[in-house]
């Protein structure tokens, strides 16, 4: 057997009398092929692969899908009702479809890519230390991964979801603000108790009612302006009650989600009129395309619309900076005002708006996620 002598010497090169590991260079010198050719762990390599599966599927969701959250935050943050094609068509006339874009590109692909990998990595971790009560495919798993991937990836969402917003509805006319609707102006109950979000957005649209034409400000000055007035802090304004939103949206979400392709894999790995040769699931396989679109599509819908509730209030509160008022100083005092506007029913105003532009968001970042990562993008 081939045997390699290394020894020392003074230069802190290493030279070798034989050897059919390594290579020798002319002056004798060895230098083992674990250290001429690193490689990276496969661990290492996962990880690697899940950031650049969901960093692509981040950027290619939000260019197709911003236009539709833009119209979800209009719809939001008007207190008159806003039908969905007519808001539509004016943003799209309007050139406002795209506003608020560079900062949710700049933030969603951290964001999405400490989610979806913070989710994995949880989900595996605690089936090691738990794995009799704790497996991969159990609810409980997956609702505690869910909390964990949330809570990691709020700190990109927030201050993503604050300067996005307000941009978003910066343009508003002063004519939906609240400030504007009031009975002696004629405006029945009923128009005022339709409103659904933002009691900050009117704010920020009667602040700037003077100059409804007025160039849109840049991001960067958003930016300095909220730093200047509230300090770092301020970018993570309600960054727990957006917990109090997406921590239940996740749970429900992922829990849904992990149990429909369950039954896709239980349908799968039967071959039809075959009930004693059951398909064997290859290693790295994925469900077909169009499956988890599919399983995408029916789990963020559910989630969806059970969190909107707190979604309306939170909306609120975190595009009213800069332009507070009393009514819009807390998450409390907007819930407050919001159902003495018109009771439950306040609540639920834009949610489907909301499952309108989640189910395409989450289902093109999903089935991409799921795809880069089977097929490798490192």
């Amino acid at each position: 057997m081939a045997r390699t002598r290394r020894d020392t010497v003074d230069n802190g090169t290493s030279t070798s009398s034989t050897g059919s590991t390594g290579s020798t260079g002319s002056t004798g010198s060895t230098i083992p092929l674990s250290m001429a050719t690193p490689q990276a762990s496969p661990s290492q390599h996962a990880m690697l692969n899940n950031l650049m599966a969901s960093s692509a599927a981040a950027l290619c969701s939000r260019l197709c899908t911003h236009p539709l959250d833009t119209l979800k935050t209009r719809i939001q943050v008007s207190n008159v009702p806003q039908p969905l094609l007519r808001t539509f068509l004016r943003l799209a006339r309007d050139g406002g479809l795209y506003r608020g874009l560079p900062i949710a590109l700049t933030l969603s692909a951290p964001g999405l890519s400490v989610y979806l990998t913070a989710y994995d990595l949880s989900k595996d971790r605690i089936a090691r230390l738990f794995p009799s009560y704790l497996g991969t495919d159990t609810v409980a798993n997956h609702l505690a991964s869910a909390l964990i991937a949330e809570v990691s990836s709020g700190l990109f969402w927030t201050p993503m979801e604050i300067l996005k917003s307000k941009q978003q509805v910066e343009t508003l006319s002063p004519a939906l603000s609240s400030s504007s609707v009031s009975p002696s102006k004629g405006i029945s109950i009923h128009a005022r108790t339709a409103s659904t979000t933002a009691a900050a957005a009117s704010a920020s649209a009667s602040a700037s009612a003077s100059a409804s034409a007025a160039k849109p400000i840049s991001t960067r000055d958003l930016a300095r302006k909220i730093y200047r007035q509230e300090g770092l802090l301020g970018f993570y304004r309600g960054y727990f009650i957006t917990l109090g939103v997406f921590v239940p949206y996740s749970m429900i979400y992922f829990a849904t989600y992990e149990q429909l392709k369950a039954m896709a894999w239980r349908q799968r790995l039967q071959r039809p009129g075959s009930a004693t040769t059951p398909y064997q699931q290859q290693p790295g396989e994925v469900l077909p395309f169009m499956t988890i679109v599919g399983c995408a599509a029916v789990a963020c819908g559910i989630a969806a619309a059970a969190s909107n509730t707190v979604d309306v209030v939170k909306t609120r509160w975190q595009t009213s900076i800069l332009t507070a008022t009393e009514a819009t100083s807390s998450s409390r005092r907007i819930a407050t005002q919001l159902f003495r506007q018109g009771g439950l029913a306040s609540f639920t105003k834009g949610m489907g708006a909301r499952i309108l532009w989640m189910i395409p968001s989450v289902t093109i970042s999903m089935s991409l996620f799921e795809w880069f990562k089977a097929y490798g993008l490192a």
